[in-house]
């Protein structure tokens, strides 16, 4: 069995040249045949993601790293895996989360493991770094510190000792934010009332009045008095016309010409071919608003939606 001292050194020192040997198999099953593991797709994967994870750790990156290393575990559980994600995030000084994956480690690693004794040694050495938010809040919550749930509220959390920022995120609440410093061993307590978030409901309506179809004697109607007002003006418009004829081949042209009947009717032409232009257009608005094939209208639509009032993109 490998020596899980060599992936401490592997992520924790500049010398890392034993981690390349240190690769995740299928199973811990002593009776699966090395040739299976080697064709296996996922254990393929597994190991490329693992040696990844030791480069970037090796490289500094160590955030990259748990990510690479996450992936391969997901691939293959294999407690070498978890002692390295450990490493990383002692590295970090994320001494909550390094306890928790060295308590799976110990979940997942043979009892005969050599290095259970050091590794339980330095779980109860990182216990001491850690502090203890004591949370009350007015509804139950989750606690984010970072990017990440710590845990719940009301209730006590894990973290490293130091100055923090924690954020309480509720369903149909606005999430609050507080700043707290703790340090190693102490317990703080933190009081935080949340606010529910406000609906604004919006309402899109279109309404159309309903109202009784016009019948079509009246659009006929409409069009006969166009007709007959039309008619009537063009009767007087050639009245006008005629007597004007008359009027210029009068047997003696020294007479004074007598226009008072032409104007007479030339002015009773042009008022009725005004009101013939307006019949014309209150027949085309009826047209309109007649119903001719007797079918009924239709009644107005109305839209409803409701948006919240939070932070987009808040869960």
């Amino acid at each position: 069995m490998r020596s899980i001292a060599a992936l401490l050194l592997l992520v924790a020192l500049p010398s890392l040249a034993a981690a390349q040997e240190a690769v995740p198999e299928v199973s811990s099953s002593e009776s699966e045949p090395e040739d299976e593991q080697v064709e296996n797709p996922r254990f393929a994967e597994a190991r490329q993601r693992f040696l990844q994870g030791v480069a970037l750790a090796r490289a500094g990156n160590c955030a990259g790293a748990i990510a690479e290393l996450n992936a391969s575990l997901e691939l293959v559980p294999r407690p070498n895996t978890l002692y390295n994600i450990a490493q990383c995030q002692e590295s970090l000084h994320r001494y909550d989360l390094a306890v928790s994956s060295y308590e799976r480690y110990l979940a997942l690693a043979p009892e005969d493991e050599p290095e259970r004794a050091a590794v339980r040694a330095t779980m109860r050495s990182l216990a001491n770094l850690l502090g203890t938010i004591s949370v009350r809040s007015s509804t139950p919550a989750e606690v984010w510190l970072d990017d990440r749930v710590v845990g719940e509220a009301p209730g006590d959390v894990l973290v490293p000792g130091g100055h923090h920022v924690i954020e309480l995120r509720a369903s149909g609440y606005l999430p609050e934010q507080q700043e707290v410093e703790v340090a190693a061993q102490q317990t703080v307590v933190v009081e935080v009332t949340l606010r529910r978030a406000e609906e604004n409901v919006t309402i899109h309506q279109t309404t159309s009045v309903e109202r009784a179809p016009l019948p079509t004697g009246v659009f006929f109607g409409g069009i006969a008095v166009t007709v007959i007002t039309a008619g009537v003006g063009a009767y007087f418009g050639v009245t006008a016309l005629s007597l004007s004829d008359q009027e210029r081949t009068r047997p003696d042209p020294r007479l004074p010409p007598d226009t008072s009947a032409i104007s007479e009717s030339a002015v009773i032409a042009d008022a009725f071919f005004i009101v013939s232009g307006v019949f014309a257009v209150a027949t085309l608005i009826v047209a309109f608003l007649t119903d001719f094939d007797g079918e009924p209208q239709e009644s107005g639509e109305a839209a409803l939606r409701w948006s919240p009032l939070g932070l987009e993109g808040v869960f």
